[in-house]
């Protein structure tokens, strides 16, 4: 049996299809989807997870704290990179797209104590994911020579909307509608 062939494609061929500068669009939050159900049941919300509108408001204000972008994000002109792209995935399918593949990460490491709670997600591009943040914390990302001050002040931009949101009503509104899908309903009595 032979194998199919596979286009192998070069980062910079990935980088000439990929915006590096675009928001998320429905198109990357529906495929977060599934992943955040998955999560909402780790954190013992099965029920929210059923339900579209409760992970879909929960991926839109994850995403506004990041202003639609992987929290890596910066903004680049032409002939520059901002590590914000994909790996090459099985059959180069990371680099034949031209939209950023998220991920879910936590933002404190579970092999730093981090624990799967809503508060500790966030979306990160394949790469940003493994070759920026890896396992690190961000107190350990930030002291990183190599990194730009530039990328330091846009992680720690981040951070504080993230902290800003969840002292937020918003936020609050939101954990009393995943709250109420814990309730058991009770079938009413037959007349």
């Amino acid at each position: 049996m032979t194998r199919p062939y596979v286009r192998k494609v070069t980062l910079n061929e990935h980088l000439e299809l990929l915006n590096q500068n675009s928001r998320a669009s429905n198109r990357e939050i529906a495929s977060l989807r599934r992943r955040i159900s998955d999560k909402f049941r780790d954190c013992g919300y099965p029920n929210a997870a059923k339900r579209d509108d409760l992970v879909d408001e929960y991926i839109n204000m994850i995403f506004e704290t990041q202003n639609y972008r992987c929290t890596h994000w910066l903004r680049v002109g032409k002939g520059e990179y901002n590590g914000v792209w994909n790996r090459p995935f099985k059959g180069y399918r990371g680099w034949l797209t031209d939209r950023v593949m998220y991920e879910v990460d936590h933002v404190h490491p579970r092999n730093a104590g981090g624990k799967d709670e809503l508060t500790n997600y966030q979306f990160l591009s394949a790469n940003a994911n493994q070759f920026v943040k890896c396992s690190l914390t961000y107190d350990d990302l930030l002291c990183r020579v190599d990194l730009s001050a530039r990328l330091k002040r846009r992680i720690r931009t981040v951070l504080a909307r993230r902290r800003k949101l969840f002292k937020s009503e918003k936020w609050t509104n939101f954990m009393a509608k995943m709250e109420d899908t814990k309730r058991p309903i009770f079938d009413l009595p037959k007349l």
